[in-house]
């Protein structure tokens, strides 16, 4: 086995912050993607919606297919700069430079533009989780106290919905101060694109350069075989855990709902609500504000109740928020703040506690196999994510074409408003439901990590432990006993 050296207690908040800036990279050319392309294709580009989903299908899935292979990389790399960091960096500035790539607006033709489009999307999802992976990993190597990783990600979600507000209102200004200039669609977006960009990779050199020397040191010890575990035994073992299960099917159907909600909604704000981009760019201030209120509410029931009840709550809140504006419909500003708050209790808290709860999978992993697997466990994670959000964009897409969405009419028919509607509100609200079940399914709480712990400190010094207290996090592994 392994000897660890292992991170434990409160984190400065030097840390906390300087480790959060790395969301930057990974929020804004997440969120403008989610948000943005499947808009920027139909209405600038002039493609189809059915084309843009395909894509937006096609290249998720191969970063979904890629993540676990990126983890499983970052787990067994000797870099003597670490086991993560080197990733950071190999992959930052690539991924600036296929941000403005993908939100360049072609002239190639239909077929030659949507083979443009793939091979970006494949080329920017590639370098996005070179980055990503590693520096979830890198998270759950900063801190092993149960509530201190709350606090740490819920200071990163702060700087999730800071980058959310810049690359959800930011575009919307951009364009708006283009056209007032002369200038058009195209130049906005583009300018977009190298603007949000940029503060991406500023914020994503400054995690690399300040988590230096931050990482878990990991000692080999000279006996243990090197040969390694085969790939795929390598995720078998992680599938085996049932908190692993049942985290990958919550994230799944959180990450349907998600993707089908972010990719609509700018169709709503457009047509539905015929709302100016300036007034959109108000909006995703409004929306900004209201995760950051409820960033440290959730925070605090996460570490007061545990972060499985205070997950499940705020998932319930979300999904009948969805069924009630379905029903009601939303036809007014003051309908969209109201849905908006309603809706981010949930996805405020998945992008908090959830990855808290992807964190504490690794000392279960390291209990059962003897190994330190973050970056195999946040890609494993990654995977479930990209997964449901190719699924929702691609969803989302042919309910688009489905309803009778046509970017050339000035006004939707109302089936194709009404279609919007469902996209926005009862769509992701039955999905939502569906993924609480997991959570509630999920074992993992406060009590019997506490009992893990101190166990695996024992083990990790070679002394006797039991498994008194945390049998049902082992279940199905090996016991407890070294491979």
């Amino acid at each position: 086995m392994n000897e660890k050296m292992a991170a434990a207690g409160k984190l400065s908040w030097g840390t906390r912050l300087l480790y959060s800036a790395g969301q930057f990279a990974d929020s804004i050319p997440f969120n403008i993607f989610y948000f943005y392309f499947l808009f920027f294709f139909t209405d600038v580009v002039g493609l189809s919606p059915a084309a843009g989903g395909t894509i937006s299908l096609i290249v998720i899935i191969w970063d979904a297919c890629t993540d676990p292979v990126i983890g499983y990389l970052s787990d067994n790399c000797n870099s003597k700069y670490g086991r993560r960091r080197p990733f950071m960096i190999a992959a930052i500035v690539p991924l600036f430079a296929c941000t403005l790539l993908l939100f360049t607006a072609v002239d190639f033709g239909a077929a030659g533009s949507f083979a443009y489009y793939l091979v970006v999307g494949i080329l920017f999802w590639s370098c996005y989780k070179v980055f990503v992976i590693p520096y979830f990993a890198l998270g759950a190597e900063l801190t092993q106290d149960f509530n201190e990783r709350n606090t740490l990600r819920s200071v990163a979600g702060f700087v999730i919905y800071l980058a959310s507000w810049f690359t959800s209102a930011g575009p919307m200004f951009v364009w708006d101060q283009v056209l007032k200039a002369g200038g058009d669609d195209r130049t906005a977006w583009m300018l977009s694109a190298a603007i949000f960009g940029a503060i991406g990779l500023i914020g994503g050199l400054v995690c690399w350069n300040f988590t230096r020397g931050k990482e878990l040191a990991v000692r080999e010890d000279p006996s243990e075989e090197k040969a390694g575990l085969n790939f795929f035994t390598h995720y078998r073992q992680l599938f085996s855990s049932r908190a692993m299960r049942h985290l990958l099917f919550s994230i799944l159907f959180y990450c349907i709902s998600f993707a089908i909600q972010a990719a609509a909604l700018v169709y709503m704000m457009s047509n539905n609500l015929a709302m100016s981009e300036a007034s959109q760019a108000v909006y995703w201030t409004a929306y900004a504000v209201i995760t950051f209120i409820l960033l440290p509410i959730i925070n605090a029931a996460a570490n007061r109740f545990g972060k499985k009840p205070a997950m499940i709550v705020f998932n319930i809140i979300t999904a009948i928020g969805c069924v009630f504006y379905f029903f009601k419909g939303i036809d007014s500003y003051a309908d969209l703040i109201g849905f908006t708050i309603l809706y981010q209790f949930g996805g405020t808290s998945f992008w908090t506690i959830g990855y808290s709860l992807t964190y504490d999978c690794c000392e279960v992993d390291e209990f059962v196999y003897g190994k330190r697997r973050e970056g195999s466990i946040t890609g494993f994670a990654s995977f479930s994510q990209k997964l449901g959000s190719a699924v929702g964009m691609w969803v989302c897409g042919i309910l688009l074409t489905v309803v009778g969405y046509n970017a050339e009419l000035a006004e939707q028919t109302a089936n194709a408003t009404h279609g919007i509607l469902m996209m926005n509100t009862l769509f992701p609200g039955i999905v939502t439901a569906a993924g609480t079940i997991f959570v509630l399914l999920y074992p993992i709480n406060k009590k019997n990590f506490a009992a893990l712990m101190k166990s695996l400190e024992l083990k990790r010094q070679g002394l006797s432990y039991t498994t008194e207290g945390f049998d049902e996090l082992i279940q199905g592994g090996n016991n407890g006993e070294e491979k």
